[in-house]
C-alpha cells in the first residue's frame, strides 16, 4: 500500500488542526521610546509590549523586574534618601547614555560566574548599570520576561527597561514621601 501524499494528508486535516506559527510582536514594541514614557502606565505598557496598567504592575512585581530593582533601591536609592534633609527634592538619576557607556567600558564589572557581583568601589552610576544589566538578563531568560522570544537590539531593550526603572523610582519616591508624612500610629493603617 502506498503512503498518502502531502496533498491527501492536508485534505484529511480539518481547518482547525492547521496552525501557523507566527512571531507576533506587539506594535509598541517596535516604536521609538520617548523620554517621558514612564509617566503613563498606558504608554509604558505599550512600549513594553504588555496589555495594560495591570500587566505592567504585575511585570514590575515579578522575577523579571523586582529583584534587580530592589537591589538598586537597597544598595543606593534608600541610602541617598536616608541622608536627605527635610524638603529635599529627589535627585535625578544618571542618563541612560551615561549608564550604557559605563557598561560598554567594563562589562565584566557587572557580571559574575557565581552570580554575586563585587560592589566595592561602586559609585551611583555603577548601581544603575548593574540594575540595567540584571534586568536585561532576567527579561531575556525568565518565562514572563518582556524580551523572551523577541529579537531586538540591546539599545532597544535598554531604552524600555530604563523607562521601567524610572517608573519604579517614581513609585518608590511617592510611597516614601507618603510614609514619611504619616505619624508612627498612622503608618500601620496605610
Amino acid at each position: 500500500m502506498a503512503s498518502p501524499s502531502i496533498a491527501e494528508d492536508q485534505a484529511a486535516m480539518s481547518a482547525s488542526e492547521i496552525t501557523v506559527l507566527v512571531d507576533v510582536v506587539p506594535f509598541g514594541f517596535r516604536d521609538p521610546v520617548k523620554f517621558n514614557d514612564y509617566q503613563s502606565y498606558g504608554r509604558l505598557a505599550y512600549i513594553l509590549g504588555l496589555d495594560n496598567k495591570a500587566a505592567v504592575k504585575a511585570w514590575m512585581a515579578s522575577e523579571s523586574f523586582k529583584p534587580a530593582y530592589d537591589e538598586l533601591v537597597c544598595d543606593w536609592i534608600d541610602l541617598q534618601w536616608d541622608k536627605a534633609v527635610d524638603g529635599m527634592r529627589r535627585k535625578r538619576a544618571p542618563t541612560l547614555k551615561q549608564i550604557t557607556q559605563r557598561i560598554s567600558k567594563a562589562p565584566e564589572r557587572y557580571t559574575s560566574a557565581t552570580g554575586v557581583v563585587d560592589k566595592t568601589n561602586f559609585v551611583e552610576i555603577d548601581h544603575y548599570a548593574l540594575c540595567l544589566v540584571l534586568l536585561r538578563a532576567a527579561n531575556e531568560t525568565n518565562p514572563n520576561g518582556v524580551f523572551r522570544g523577541k529579537t531586538c537590539s540591546d539599545e532597544n531593550k535598554d531604552q524600555r527597561l530604563w523607562q521601567a526603572m524610572l517608573r519604579g523610582g517614581t513609585e518608590a519616591w511617592y510611597h516614601r514621601k507618603r510614609r514619611v508624612k504619616l505619624t508612627p500610629g498612622e503608618e500601620m493603617y496605610a
